[in-house]
This record gives structure tokens, C-alpha cells and sequence, in this order.
């Protein structure tokens, strides 16, 4: 697939925000999207776990607006994470050599997909596959186990670990590895088990030291500086800011792709290369709205060139 920037808009910052489901209005019978956006919202749909699985949670989501639902849809799949080879590392402030000496058997499954860039989630939790959006009629125990509030806040992701055996199917331990993901490396940054997780056990105080050190380790002594940003229902700013304007843009530009002179503009600003050869604009264009993982855009599916528009979340 190649990959070309639009560059329609300068890369803008922000943090991550909770959806309150529960204030989602019917939709009327009589609104309607384009054909493009509607494809969309479907493919989001299809794609998003929801709890309570059922006929009525559908329709809550079907009903939920096209922002609300990218803010879903983005918060869900922030905790997938793209396999491709990374180079690991470890964060001297939140690790120790011992630490890591001692947790290298229960590591090496791990380590050795991030680095052969193998797929990684069968190290993640469960609830990424049964509970991507929490929708009404869900019990109350699910409240906001759709969104994973360490990554949130934090930017880290947790990783199960253990040795895999006829015992332990999963190879699971109840220890756990917080790494932070990036393009080419993966940082890790903690080491604990699921006590980071109680509130206030010393293990968590623990953990969030070490979490508030990394997260200053690049600001001078003495400047003070703020935690990502989280909304009341528990979303980043940053994500909900991102599902707005991803949605402001989609509905601004999705007529102007049956416009042969705008068409035109996306195919012949730049060149678009693939193998060395010119990628030509095709007579019949075929546009559909598009996430390639977290960066927004125009896809054509006759070509398979994608028109990044926003590539916030590149990674």
C-alpha cells in the first residue's frame, strides 16, 4: 500500500477523553450519511468489540454520532499494537539490572516477538477483544473496562508474560511488563504484576513513581508539568480532539471526491511512487474513508494508495 501525505492541515497536539455512551440519542429515522461515511461507520462498527454483545448495543452504537464513534473506534484500537521489528530497551529510572536479570525467563517469550516483529497480542488483556466500547445495558462491573487508563494517562501499554506450557496455555504469570511502544522501540519501563492496579497498595505508589519520573525525565528541574489530560468519562482530550476534527474534515472533503478536479489535485501534487514506478491516477477512482491503523485518511481502492489526512498517531 503506498502512502501519501495530503498535508492538509498542520499536525495539531492534544490528549486523551472518555465517552459518556449513556447520552446516546436515536437517530432519526430520516437522517441519513454518504454513501463513503456510512461505509465507514459500518466498517468501525464491525470491527469494535462491545459490551453487552447484543442486538440492543448495536444499535446504541449505530445511533451514536460519527465523532463519538471514531473516539470509540480510536480509543479501542490505541491498545492494539502494529506488529513490526523492534529494537528493546530498557529505562535504567524504572528497571533495574537485578530486576531484569530475574524476570528473564518469564520476558523471553516476549522479547523475542517484539524483536522478530511478530504479533503481540496474545500478551495483551483479554478485555481488548470482548470489550472494546461499554455501551447501556452493560453490567457494572464493565464501567470503563474499555478503556485502559495506564495507557490513557501514562502512554504505556502492559504486557502479560510467563512461560507457555500444557499448565499455562496462555504462558500468563501474573507478572506484568509496562513498555512504552514506539516505532522502532520498545522501552521498558516498569516491571510489576497486577497490584499496580490496586488503588493506593503500595505497589501502585510505587508504579506511579515511577511513571511520574519517566514522564519528567525530559523537563528541566524545577518546571513543572501536567499529566495527559483525561476527560470525565475517562477518554484523552488529545483522542477526543482528534475524533472531531477527523470528523469535521471527513464531512468537509467526502464531496469533493467525486470532483474529477480535486481528484486530480490529490493524484498530481506530489509524485506517488511504488517499486520505483509513477502510481498513475486510474479513469475510475474507488474512495473510501480509512484508518491504516491510527492515521486518518482517503484510500483508493483501485490503487491502493492511501492519502494520509491526519497521521497524529503514526507509530
Amino acid at each position: 500500500m503506498t502512502h501519501y501525505s495530503v498535508g492538509l492541515h498542520p499536525q495539531e497536539t492534544g490528549r486523551p477523553v472518555s465517552i459518556d455512551t449513556t447520552s446516546v440519542t436515536k437517530v432519526s429515522q430520516l437522517s441519513s450519511y454518504s454513501p463513503r461515511i456510512q461505509e465507514f461507520r459500518d466498517d468501525m462498527i464491525k470491527m469494535l468489540p462491545r459490551a453487552p454483545n447484543n442486538r440492543t448495543s448495536l444499535e446504541s452504537l449505530k445511533a451514536m454520532p460519527t465523532h463519538r464513534l471514531i473516539l470509540a473506534f480510536v480509543t479501542w484500537r490505541m491498545r492494539l499494537i502494529p506488529a513490526k521489528p523492534r529494537a528493546v530497551r530498557i529505562w535504567s529510572g524504572g528497571v533495574t539490572p537485578l530486576q531484569f536479570q530475574s524476570a528473564k525467563s518469564k520476558l523471553r517469550p516476549l522479547l523475542e516477538k517484539v524483536t522478530a516483529g511478530k504479533d503481540l497480542t496474545p500478551h495483551l488483556s483479554d478485555l481488548v477483544h470482548k470489550k472494546g466500547v461499554i455501551l447501556p445495558g452493560a453490567r457494572p462491573r464493565d464501567r470503563r473496562q474499555d478503556i485502559d487508563m495506564v495507557l490513557t494517562r501514562e502512554g504505556l501499554h502492559h504486557f502479560h508474560v510467563g512461560i507457555m506450557g500444557p499448565a499455562n496455555p496462555k504462558g500468563r504469570s501474573g507478572s506484568l511488563v509496562f513498555a512504552e511502544v514506539l516505532d522502532k522501540e520498545f522501552r521498558i519501563v516498569a516491571l510489576s504484576d497486577h497490584r499496580a492496579f490496586e488503588v493506593q497498595s503500595a505497589e501502585q505508589l510505587r508504579f506511579f513513581g515511577i511513571c511520574h519520573a519517566y514522564m519528567a525525565k525530559d523537563i528541566p528541574p524545577g518546571q513543572g508539568f501536567m499529566a495527559n489530560p483525561v476527560m470525565s468519562s475517562g477518554h484523552s482530550l488529545l483522542v477526543t480532539l482528534f475524533a472531531d476534527r477527523c470528523d469535521d474534515e471527513m464531512r468537509r472533503l467526502d464531496p469533493l471526491l467525486d470532483d474529477p478536479a480535486f481528484i486530480d489535485k490529490l493524484y498530481h501534487d506530489q509524485p506517488i511512487l511504488r517499486g520505483g514506478e509513477l502510481v498513475a491516477r486510474p479513469q475510475n477512482p474507488s474512495f473510501t474513508w480509512y484508518f491504516e491503523d491510527l492515521r486518518f485518511g482517503i484510500l483508493d481502492t483501485q490503487t491502493m494508495v492511501f492519502f494520509c489526512i491526519f497521521p497524529f498517531f503514526a507509530r
